[in-house]
């Protein structure tokens, strides 16, 4: 291809602060240069019966091969005259312009229209002083004995029951059928299938209906499913289960001494109480940090509103619908419902997409401004971290901070960007009791 330079006219039909649109003409003395090179490229490839490759009469290339040229015309002029055009709006594009409105023909004025993006221009506002309220919670010995409850529960043992009558959070051994509209459908059925009734997904249904009933009984039970129930076969049906009961069991808890806490790996429950505790305290800590810098990005987000390039906004609006589309799919949901409910939330989607990308700007100019860097000890620091905690595992350690270094790296300075923002916070601090749940 030749280096040739052309002369054109550019006009700019739209510019905002993140893309710019423009129309370009070439006239017929710049494309006829260009035409001539595009001929003899043809010639030297050309293919007709009875003559050898490359020595094909010119007149008969340009008969044969008009189509070509001009395809190939357009492509080569618009590659060398459309940054160019950008150059005289000082214009410096992310990506690939997209070309539109392509209009020529042979001996008349090439036209083509095209649309860019470019990076914003960031001047962060109203990072310091940032006014933040930190709302931290105390763990109490209620929340360290409802967590020892859930320890307790986790660790029972299922008995059968003395009265054998089912009571709200049994265990139940069940037969069942099911049938609607009278007619049995077969992938409803079960044999000793076990239905734990306190269960918050257990069918409300069949804690109604089971309750207070007896080993041995056999009890109709109707169930009408959601119309947005993921199986669309029982979706919006009334189902009625023909369920006998083979079995009522309930939890035994285990004693609370220090035997279960050895059980648990430790030496005393005293010293299991401790760890208790401090586990709520991180969880805590995580909590506020994270409630900390929630408060951060909607500040950030509320005082810098500018424009942000839709393409990027794009790729994250569908790396998002996508993390939803895979989540779904691991709990079951098919193609349809998953669609159904990207489209719902497509406003959504793009509303948060906006914003992600926003945000980052916003924090690299922080950064920049602020002159935040990741030093190579500090990513040396962070590989000893994970070796430590994977000594039997260095070659992989070592593999994994080859090949994700970058990430590992921004990873790193973005939670040096939210230190430096926590440090130049005004916070206010209350505490209170932790709730129990």
């Amino acid at each position: 291809m030749s280096a040739q330079k052309y002369e054109f006219k550019s006009k700019v039909l739209e510019k905002k602060p993140c893309s710019i649109s423009m129309e370009v003409e070439i006239e017929p003395s710049q494309t006829d240069i260009e035409l001539k090179s595009v001929y003899e490229s043809i010639q030297q490839t050309a293919k007709i019966p009875g003559f050898r490759t490359g020595k094909v009469p010119m007149d008969m290339v340009k008969r044969n091969y008009s189509d070509v040229a001009r395809e190939k015309l357009i492509e080569n002029m618009v590659k060398k005259t459309v940054f160019s055009a950008m150059e005289k709006e000082n214009f410096a594009p992310i990506d690939m312009p997209v070309i539109t409105n392509i209009d020529y023909d042979f001996g008349k004025v090439l036209k083509y229209s095209f649309k860019a993006e470019c990076q914003p221009e960031v001047k962060v506002k109203d990072y310091k002083d940032i006014k933040i309220k930190k709302e931290k919670y105390k763990v109490t010995d209620a929340n360290i004995n409802k967590n020892i409850d859930v320890l307790l529960d986790r660790n029972a043992n299922l008995i059968v029951s003395n009265t054998g009558e089912v009571k709200k959070d049994s265990f139940v051994i069940v037969n069942y059928e099911g049938f609607i509209d009278g007619k049995p459908v077969e992938k409803i059925k079960a044999k000793e299938h076990m239905i734990d009734l306190g269960a918050e997904n257990t069918l409300k249904g069949f804690k109604d209906g089971l309750v207070k009933a007896k080993k041995g009984e056999t009890k109709d039970i109707e169930i009408e499913y959601p119309k947005d129930y993921l199986n669309k076969e029982l979706a919006g049906k009334k189902v009625v289960f023909k369920t006998t009961i083979e079995e009522v069991k309930e939890k035994q808890l285990p004693e609370l001494n220090d035997d279960f806490a050895k059980d648990m790996g430790l030496e005393s429950l005293e010293d299991l109480k401790k760890k208790i505790r401090e586990s709520l305290e991180s969880e805590e800590t995580r909590r506020q940090n994270s409630e900390v810098e929630k408060q951060i990005i909607e500040h950030l987000l509320d005082k810098n509103k500018f424009e942000v390039p839709q393409s990027i906004v794009l790729q994250q609006k569908q790396y998002l619908v996508k993390r939803m589309s895979d989540y779904m799919k691991s709990q079951g949901a098919n193609d349809e419902f998953i669609a159904k409910q990207a489209e719902t939330a497509d406003k959504k989607y793009e509303e948060e997409a906006e914003k992600n990308v926003r945000l980052s700007y916003i924090l690299n100019a922080i950064c920049n401004d602020e002159k935040i860097e990741v030093e190579d000890k500090e990513l040396e620091d962070e590989k000893k971290k994970m070796l430590d905690s994977n000594p039997t595992r260095k070659d992989d350690v070592e593999n994994y901070f080859k090949e994700n270094k970058a990430n590992i790296a921004a990873s790193l300075k973005e939670e040096k960007i939210f230190k430096f923002l926590v440090d130049n916070a005004k916070i206010s601090e209350s505490e209170k009791d932790m709730p129990v749940k």
